[in-house]
């Protein structure tokens, strides 16, 4: 019988371990984002902090919110932390984007649209190793 014959996702799959950690991650760092982003749309409405901090806290907030997840994720897999943490970093900034493009009538898609992929990835690579070794 030929070893390949049934390539999908069977009960012995690591993917059918991995993908609901990795659905729980990325729905908990944007439940984190949106919390945060709440709590820091009181603290700019009721204080006298400039709104010109306000897309340094969501950038802030959206890191925090993406390493939250990749550590999730890295603690509950517990191996190769870098690329699942990178998954949910990856998979959280699309998200953002993708619902930032339906919101925003015109966008460009450029260095600052890649830049922030790189850096999702990257940040979710560091919470995914901080999971796994912790």
């Amino acid at each position: 019988m030929n070893r390949y014959a049934n390539a999908g996702i069977n009960q012995h799959s690591p993917l059918r371990r991995v993908l609901p950690v990795l659905l729980k991650g990325i729905g908990g760092g944007l439940l984190l984002s949106l919390v945060l982003l709440f709590a820091a749309a009181l603290v700019l409405y009721y204080t006298s902090v400039p709104e010109k901090t306000a897309p340094y806290l969501v950038f802030v907030i959206s890191l925090a919110a993406v390493v939250a997840g990749a550590r999730y994720c890295g603690r509950q897999i517990g191996y190769r932390g870098w690329l699942y943490g990178g998954l949910v970093g990856l998979i959280y900034v699309l998200i953002v984007l993708g619902a930032g493009l339906l919101l925003v009538d015109s966008i460009r898609i450029g260095w600052h649209f890649l830049t922030k992929i790189f850096l999702g990835f990257v940040f979710g690579a560091v919470g995914g190793m901080w999971g796994v070794n912790s």
